[in-house]
């Protein structure tokens, strides 16, 4: 089975917590429901329509986070536009906090994508290796424009142990046995994301993630099998 390996980056990111209402809090790592949108507007899929084919049943993606990011919150100026006349003449506005993802050079996630159908996995080879989105990609928000650069396509198969084994990519942690807490030299995050979505984007699916907040592999013992690439790695699909 092929697994294709490309990054995303950009200068800035906004990958809303689904629990958030006034203050607009961003997640450090994009959730799979944002990948799923991603990879969407790649194919060329309308709003909505993709649900189904890219559910997690159909698209396994892992990611991993390459490299440090910082989080700036911001305020942005709402305005309340009920007729076309008032979005030159506003009458009324809001404050709202809106925390910003950045870094130093650009923010870098490195995306692991395999699909049941070999069809659509082709097509992800082939827009990602030419850069060639039907649609502009962005990074949870419409200002915050992303890129593609196509890494590495893999064999991949599932493997058991009960030993450690050292993973690059975000972790799902109801699959986690033990992590090896001393060999993390940074800082361990936890985070609640939704993994899948229904009918008028109603989440159907949440879960908790774990990570290195610069991105560095975790020692870890599984309960579960977890994936093993032909390059070395080893991952786990969100």
């Amino acid at each position: 089975m092929k697994m294709i390996i490309f990054d995303l980056y950009g200068r800035f990111a906004h990958f809303r917590k689904f629990y958030t209402n006034s203050s607009s809090l961003s997640y450090s790592v994009p959730p799979r429901t944002t990948i799923e949108g991603i990879i969407a507007a790649l194919l060329g899929y309308e709003r909505d329509s993709y649900y189904d084919l890219l559910d997690v049943d159909k698209l396994n993606v892992a990611v991993r986070k390459i490299g440090e990011s910082r989080k700036v919150m911001q305020s942005l100026n709402y305005i309340k536009a009920d007729s076309p006349g008032k979005l030159n003449f506003p009458k009324e506005h809001t404050q709202i906090p809106f925390e910003i993802l950045t870094a130093d050079k650009n923010i870098r996630y490195r995306l692991y994508v395999n699909h049941e159908n070999v069809d659509v996995l082709k097509e992800i080879e082939e827009r990602t290796m030419q850069n060639r989105p039907v649609f502009p990609l962005y990074f949870g928000s419409a200002p915050f424009s992303c890129y593609i650069e196509y890494v590495d396509k893999a064999e991949w198969n599932w493997s058991t142990s009960d030993q450690y084994k050292i993973i690059s990519s975000v972790i799902n942690s109801e699959k986690v046995e033990e992590i090896d807490i001393e060999s993390v030299e940074g800082s361990l995050l936890k985070e609640r994301m939704p993994r899948s979505f229904g009918e008028n984007r109603t989440i159907k699916e949440v879960t908790t993630y774990v990570y290195e907040e610069s991105g560095q592999p975790l020692k870890v013992k599984f309960s579960e099998k977890y994936c093993e690439l032909s390059n070395g790695e080893n991952i786990i699909f969100l």
